[in-house]
C-alpha cells in the first residue's frame, strides 16, 4: 500500500482537485483539455495504490473510487452503496482509502454503509461490466495521454517545499534551483543566503493554498498550458508548477519561474532541475519568496544565462494573486 504522499503528482492531484476543490472529473478534464477518462484513470489508480490488497474486481473498485469521490449520479451511486452493504471487502477496502484521503476532504465523504444497511435502490447493483460502461470510458481510452501531467499535488498532509541554494566555485553562489516535484518527502529544507548552508527539518504542518494562477501561452497557444498553486505551510511559501506540451528542452539553456510586475521589476524564484523531454511535462516546485503578494504575474520562460536579470522568451504566463 502507497501513501498519500508517495503518490505520483497526477493522481495526486486528481484527488485533491475533487476532494478539496469540489472538482468533477468532467471540469478536471476542461481544465487542461484532456479527456475525461484520463482524469478518471489517475484516480482510479490512486485508489489502487492507497487500498489494501483484494480480490475486487478492477471494475467494481473503479465504481468504488467513483463513489467515494462523488463522481456518480445519484441512481448509481445508490446501487454502489447497497453493494458496498453487502460485501465486507468492499467495505474494508473503502475505509482503508477514506482513511487516507480524509485530510484533503472539504466536505464529508460519501456515506460507507455497515452491514445490513437498509437498501437506497429497488433494483439489483448492476454487473460489473455493465456497471463499468455506465461510471465512463474504460482503461484502454484514458491510456491515451497517460503520462500528461494534470495539476498539482497542493493539499498533501505534508507539502514539500525544497530550496537548493549551494555555494558555486570561487565563492560564488549558483541561481537557485527549483526542485522537480517527483522528488517529493516529508522534509523540507530551510536556507540561509548568508552561509548558503542548508538545514533540513521535518514538517507535519498542514499545507493552505494562497491561491492558484493558470498559466497560458502569451502567444495564444492552446496546446502549452500550466498551473501553479502558491501553498503555505506555517511561514513558508512555496510554489508548485506542473505543465504540458512544453517545448523539450537542452543542456545549453533551463526554464525557470519568475514574478513579475515589469522587466525592471521582477524576480527570479529559480530553474526548473529537471529538463523537459519529448513527452512535453514540466513539474516543479520550490520556495516562494516573502514579499511575493508584491508582484502581480507569474512567468515560465527559458533562459539561456545562468543569472539572468530580467525574464528571457516567455513560455507562460498567469495573473497572481495570493490571498
Amino acid at each position: 500500500m502507497a501513501s498519500l504522499g508517495s503518490l505520483p503528482a497526477d493522481q495526486r492531484a486528481v484527488v485533491q482537485l475533487v476532494l478539496q476543490q469540489r472538482r468533477s472529473y468532467d471540469e478536471i478534464a476542461a481544465l487542461l483539455s484532456i479527456d475525461r477518462a484520463g482524469v478518471r484513470q489517475r484516480a482510479l489508480d490512486a485508489f489502487d495504490s492507497l487500498g489494501p490488497g483484494n480480490s475486487i474486481p478492477a471494475e467494481q473498485r473503479a465504481l468504488l473510487t467513483d463513489y467515494l469521490l462523488g463522481q456518480l449520479p445519484e441512481r448509481l451511486a445508490d446501487r454502489v452503496h447497497d453493494s458496498i452493504a453487502d460485501s465486507a471487502a468492499e467495505r474494508a477496502w473503502l475505509r482503508v482509502v477514506a482513511s487516507e484521503v480524509t485530510p484533503l476532504t472539504r466536505d464529508a465523504l460519501p456515506e460507507i454503509p455497515g452491514t445490513g444497511a437498509g437498501r437506497r435502490s429497488s433494483r439489483a447493483v448492476a454487473p460489473p461490466a455493465a456497471a463499468a460502461v455506465a461510471g465512463g470510458d474504460a482503461a484502454a481510452a484514458s491510456r491515451r495521454g497517460g503520462a500528461i501531467v494534470l495539476g498539482l499535488a497542493a493539499l498533501v498532509i505534508v507539502v514539500v517545499v525544497v530550496v537548493l541554494l549551494v555555494a558555486g566555485g570561487g565563492g560564488k553562489s549558483k541561481s537557485p534551483r527549483l526542485a522537480s516535484a517527483s522528488t517529493s518527502t516529508s522534509t523540507t529544507a530551510a536556507t540561509s543566503t548568508s552561509t548558503t548552508s542548508t538545514t533540513s527539518t521535518t514538517s507535519t504542518t498542514k499545507a493552505k493554498v494562497l491561491g492558484q494562477v493558470n498559466l497560458n501561452s502569451p502567444n495564444g497557444n492552446k496546446t502549452i498550458k500550466g498551473i501553479a498553486q502558491v501553498i503555505s505551510e506555517g511561514s513558508t511559501l512555496g510554489v508548485l508548477v506542473v505543465a504540458t506540451h512544453v517545448p523539450a528542452n537542452t543542456t545549453h539553456n533551463a526554464y525557470a519561474v519568475w514574478l513579475y510586475n515589469s522587466s525592471s521589476d521582477a524576480k527570479l524564484v529559480g530553474f526548473v532541475s529537471t529538463r523537459v523531454g519529448s513527452n512535453g511535462h514540466l513539474t516543479t516546485e520550490g520556495p516562494l519568496p516573502s514579499d511575493a503578494s508584491h508582484y502581480k504575474e507569474m512567468l515560465v520562460t527559458l533562459e539561456t544565462q545562468q543569472s539572468p536579470k530580467s525574464p528571457g522568451p516567455v513560455l507562460l504566463e498567469g495573473p497572481l494573486k495570493i490571498s
